[in-house]
């Protein structure tokens, strides 16, 4: 208690005081433990979802260049005379292509029997006929294909292929055309291995093809070999250290062409190298923040008492039940968040009680079934807005409607299609009414309308077109169509008054008899008091 006390703790000041530097301070060492154990990861796993993305553009690059030759390939296999067997139109076919087409290094045909036919290197008698991708075009398929040593110029090369199918249907040899690997660093960029600046093309075996400089930095080593163990054949992203022992964030992409894969890896010391120094910014924020908070304390606690005190006033205006009091937003001005929340929270609260008593006013007054007016408030309502008429001299008068033959609805379909039957009429009866109009639910299948301002010829052109409304417009239930119609009695008020207690008795007999001399005349019908 003395060191409570002595430093003023058992005051709302004093606590506040050590609170506020509390709060300051613990977000900055929070802020080092978070990045330590949560962001790090987080910044990682962004960096991966970039390196996807950026190999997802290369891959599509590279494959389309690579099925363009393809299609090519396969155009000149496919042309008629070709499939014929001349082979001076291959010939001029072919050294049509390459003059087109000036960085492609040449196009080869090759016989049946496996043996270059046609190259116009000279490169003629050379036997491929145990190649991977002849293999394949004797059994029909074109194929895009990796050659570890060409047979003609010592170096790695990708050999896009198509056959030669005769007009019979047998196979006439094949046409490929081998592209040397240094044609794609164009497309790869000048990445050097290890670099992270671009992306590798590895073969089945991680072996790099292109960029050349790599493959020739490399010497045949397999790239990222820890990388290749990680990642599934359908790609992804992962964090693993290379042969050296450096820790790489890295990702792999199949393209889906012998195996091959482009691969891109970035060592994670460079990509944390901008995220390092966000502590020691936090920090020094933190430490700016306690200089300048300190001499705003004692005053914050000053800036408490005002809505504390605003909280009290409101308070004691809910026990004394004057539900009315709105909570000014003015109020809110210079309030500390914590009280403000406190006092919108107060306020919301004594919004829901105020809420709650007008819905349950609203709930005494509506019919729950058809959403108008109830009984009740047809006596209470319609007697004020009768008195009302009366005092400016104004006409009124009373509609009774009742549903023809109800009951039979209810025994045939049910009360539950008889209430979608009361609603559907009670809506019909709604959209004719004037806004000014009072429409209600007297009882069971009976409504009353009071109209104001409107003798009885209005009141029977107000009946006749609920009438014709529902007449027009039978109610539909579950695919069912049931036509419904009502009888409607009509009585103008009268300052004479021969039944019940008041005007309103008197002018609900009256019309309730006219509705009756409808039902008896045959039913949906409109009868007027005479």
């Amino acid at each position: 208690m003395r060191s409570t006390r002595l430093f003023g703790l058992d005051s709302l000041r004093g606590s506040l005081r050590l609170f506020t530097f509390l709060l300051v301070l613990l977000p900055v060492a929070l802020a080092g433990t978070f990045f330590s154990l949560f962001d790090r990861e987080r910044i990682l796993r962004v960096e991966q979802t970039q390196l996807l993305a950026a190999l997802r553009q290369d891959r599509t690059v590279i494959r389309s260049w690579l099925e363009t030759r393809l299609e090519n390939i396969t155009f000149l296999a496919d042309q008629e005379p070709v499939r014929r067997g001349d082979r001076d139109f291959l010939a001029r076919s072919i050294r049509g292509y390459l003059q087109a087409h000036s960085h492609i290094y040449t196009v080869v045909y090759v016989n049946t029997d496996g043996v270059v036919a046609f190259d116009p290197k000279g490169n003629r008698g050379l036997y491929l006929g145990d190649r991977d991708y002849i293999a394949a075009a004797k059994a029909g398929r074109a194929s895009i294909a990796t050659v570890d040593a060409s047979r003609a110029t010592g170096g790695p090369l990708c050999v896009v292929c198509a056959p030669v199918i005769d007009l019979a249907g047998h196979y006439a040899g094949a046409i490929f055309m081998p592209v040397e690997l240094v044609s794609l660093d164009h497309i790869l960029g000048q990445t050097a291995l290890g670099k992270g600046t671009g992306a590798v093309l590895t073969d089945s075996q991680g072996r790099i093809l292109a960029p050349t400089g790599a493959a020739a930095a490399a010497n045949g080593a397999v790239v990222a070999e820890a990388l290749q163990r990680k990642l599934p054949p359908s790609g992804r992203g992962a964090i693993f250290r290379n042969r050296d022992g450096l820790e790489m964030v890295g990702a792999a992409l199949p393209l889906q062409i012998d195996g091959w894969r482009l691969v891109r890896e970035i060592p994670t010391a460079t990509v944390l190298a901008g995220y390092r120094r966000q502590p020691l910014f936090v920090a020094l924020g933190g430490l700016a923040t306690v200089l300048l908070i300190t001499p705003l304390v004692l005053q914050f606690c000053r800036r408490l008492e005002r809505p504390m005190g605003v909280l009290s006033r409101y308070a004691r205006e809910l026990q004394a039940k004057r539900y009315d009091m709105a909570c000014s937003s003015k109020e809110l001005h210079g309030m500390p968040v914590e009280m403000r929340e406190l006092f919108e929270t107060f306020c919301t609260m004594a919004s829901e009680v105020r809420r709650h008593i007008e819905e349950s006013e609203r709930l005494s007054i509506q019919d729950p079934l058809t959403g108008l007016y109830n009984r009740r408030f047809l006596f209470d309502g319609g007697a004020k807005l009768l008195e009302a008429a009366q005092r400016a001299k104004r006409a009124c008068c009373c509609l009774m409607l009742d549903v023809d033959h109800f009951k039979e609805v209810n025994d045939s379909h049910g009360h539950q299609v008889g209430d979608q039957a009361l609603a559907h009429i009670a809506w019909s009866i709604a959209g004719c009414a004037r806004k000014s109009d009072l429409v209600a639910r007297y009882g069971g299948e009976e409504f009353v309308v009071l109209l104001t301002g409107a003798d009885r010829d209005q009141g029977r052109a107000l009946a006749e077109r609920i009438r014709r409304a529902l007449a027009d417009r039978p109610c539909r239930i579950q695919g069912r169509v049931l036509p419904v119609t009502v009888s409607i009695g009509v009585a103008e008020a009268r300052q004479e008054v021969h039944f019940g207690a008041g005007m309103l008795d008197d002018l609900l007999v009256r019309a309730d008899r006219a509705m009756y001399q409808a039902k008896a005349a045959g039913r949906d019908q409109v009868a007027v008091e005479t």
